[in-house]
């Protein structure tokens, strides 16, 4: 599923589904979101969220990332080593959820590419990928993940 700003009905919806299945301890290797947000905040949102589940002990502090977000659009501009400051509690927030294992992000290269984005500009917590959506298919066909 894809998740465009534009509805925000819909986000809301992908994102209580998303910490849903974060909080619950299926058996299964993890989950994948592709995200296209088109600002900071939202991006914020699903961060904080996410830090609340962790607060709240539902979501435990084993390494293994619960969440891997595949970033296309807007959103990723966030995550710019040039934008820190202008971003520091989001970048710091997501830094430490990647830190602490409860996600990982992953930046697509084709996207960044067609907004003359390099990726070395990335948080050095941040990973590439060459495709989002070919990452995502990947992570479900080979690795398990369950998609939302």
């Amino acid at each position: 599923m894809n998740v465009h700003a534009q509805d925000p009905f819909r986000f809301l919806f992908v994102v209580a589904l998303w910490l849903l299945a974060a909080a619950s301890h299926a058996q299964t290797e993890g989950y994948v979101a592709d995200i296209q947000l088109q600002s900071t905040e939202e991006f914020a949102q699903l961060l904080s969220r996410a830090d609340a589940l962790v607060q709240s002990g539902e979501v435990p502090l084993d390494g293994q990332p619960r969440v891997t977000f595949v970033m296309h659009g807007p959103g990723v501009r966030s995550l710019l080593r040039p934008a820190y400051l202008e971003n520091k509690s989001v970048v710091d927030l997501a830094a430490r959820l990647s830190a602490l294992g409860v996600i990982e992000i992953r930046a697509c290269e084709t996207w960044m590419g067609g907004n003359a984005i390099d990726p070395s500009e990335l948080q050095p917590f941040v990973g590439t990928v060459a495709s989002g959506r070919i990452e995502v298919e990947r992570l479900v066909s080979e690795r398990g993940y369950v998609k939302f």
